[in-house]
C-alpha cells in the first residue's frame, strides 16, 4: 500500500452495534484503525478477525465462544435491520449489503425447491467483509490504463477474491470522474447492483466517486447497465464482479453505444477467467483494451501486472 493513500473508514460504527454482548465485547478490544479485512463469526468457535496480512482468533472472557447457537437468529436480525422478510432475495443468494458498502456474507441450511435456493434456515456462520475507501491507490495504475489523449481504455480488474478489486476501482472511479491522474475527466454511471462500491445510503453514495459520477443501487447489472446508458449519457460504465452471461452481453452492450466498460471478474488469472463460458465473448471480441491483474503478495490490493488485449505485459 502505498503511504500517502488516504485511508477512511467507519465501520466500527456501523458494524459494533450489530454483534451479540460478547462478540462485540471481543471487538472493541481492536482498534479502529487496524487494517481488518473480514470478521468471521461461527457458532461455538473463536471470533476470527482477518487483517491484511495476518489473522487473529479472539475467545471471550474463560475461553468461551463469542458466538453461541442461540446469539445467531438475532445477529441474522440485526443484519437485516429486524426485517428478514426484506432481505429474501439477498439471503438466497448469501449476503447482506449494510449501510457503508459492508457485506455480511451468511451460512446455514439451505431450503431449496429443484435447483433453486427458496431460502435458508438455521444460520450459523457469518462473514463481515469490511469495505475499504483508499483514495490514492490508483495513483500509479490509472496512467497506464489512459489512451494517447487521456481516456479511459476499457478496462477489465481481475484477481482471486479479497486482493482489493472493488477498493481499486472504487479509486478509479473517483480519478476518472475527477480527471486525476492524468486522466481526462469524464461522466461515469455505476451499476452498484449489491451496494459494495458506492455504499450508497438513502441514496447518497457514502464513498468517493468523483463529481461527475451517477450511482444505479440495488439492480442486477444487465438492467443496471442498460437504464443507466438511456437515462445518464456516461462516457463511462463501471460494474463489479461481471459473473455470468448476461453481465457480459450488458458489457458488449454498452461498448457497442460508445461507452467505456469498466469492470472487474473474480479469476487467478486470464486464461482461467476465459474457461468460463459466460466469460469469453470478452476475449473473442476483445472488449478490454487493459487487464489490471492483482495479488495477494505484499497484501491486498498489491499489482502482479497489466495486460493488453492480447495477453501481453503493457506499457
Amino acid at each position: 500500500m502505498n503511504p500517502d493513500m488516504t485511508y477512511k473508514s467507519k465501520w466500527k460504527e456501523t458494524i459494533l452495534p450489530l454483534l451479540p454482548p460478547l462478540a462485540a465485547a471481543a471487538l472493541a478490544q481492536v482498534s479502529a484503525d487496524a487494517p481488518v479485512t473480514e470478521l468471521r463469526l461461527r457458532a461455538g468457535q473463536p471470533f476470527h478477525i482477518q487483517f491484511d496480512g495476518y489473522a487473529r482468533l479472539l475467545f471471550a472472557a474463560g475461553g468461551r465462544p463469542v458466538l453461541r447457537a442461540e446469539d445467531c437468529e438475532g445477529l441474522l436480525s440485526n443484519i437485516c435491520g429486524q426485517a428478514l422478510y426484506a432481505w429474501t432475495d439477498e439471503l438466497k443468494n448469501g449476503f447482506v449489503t449494510l449501510p457503508g458498502g459492508h457485506r455480511a456474507g451468511v451460512a446455514g441450511r439451505a431450503i431449496t425447491e429443484g435447483r433453486h435456493v427458496e431460502r435458508l434456515e438455521e444460520v450459523t456462520a457469518f462473514c463481515i467483509r469490511v469495505m475499504r475507501e483508499l483514495r490514492g491507490i490508483s495513483k500509479n495504475i490509472v496512467p497506464r490504463l489512459l489512451d494517447a489523449e487521456g481516456y479511459l481504455l476499457p478496462t477489465l480488474i481481475v484477481s482471486p477474491p479479497g486482493c482489493g478489486k472493488t477498493t481499486l476501482l472504487r479509486d478509479m472511479i473517483r480519478a476518472v470522474s475527477a480527471g486525476d491522474y492524468g486522466a481526462v475527466a469524464q461522466s461515469v454511471s455505476v451499476a452498484d447492483e449489491r451496494y459494495e462500491i458506492a455504499g450508497s445510503v438513502r441514496g447518497l453514495p457514502q464513498f468517493a466517486l468523483g463529481p461527475r459520477c451517477d450511482v444505479m443501487s440495488g439492480m442486477r447489472k444487465p438492467e443496471a447497465i442498460a437504464r443507466m446508458i438511456v437515462a445518464m449519457c456516461p462516457q463511462v460504465i463501471a460494474a463489479d464482479e461481471l459473473r455470468n452471461i448476461r453481465d457480459t452481453e450488458a458489457i458488449l452492450y454498452a461498448k457497442s453505444c460508445g461507452v467505456t466498460p469498466l469492470a472487474t471478474a473474480h479469476a487467478d488469472s486470464l486464461p482461467a477467467l476465459f474457461l468460463r463460458n459466460g466469460m469469453r465473448p470478452l476475449q473473442k471480441q476483445r472488449v478490454f483494451a487493459r487487464y489490471v491483474l492483482l495479488t495477494r503478495r505484499g497484501g491486498a490490493g498489491s499489482l502482479s501486472c497489466i495486460l493488453d488485449a492480447d495477453g501481453r505485459e503493457a506499457a
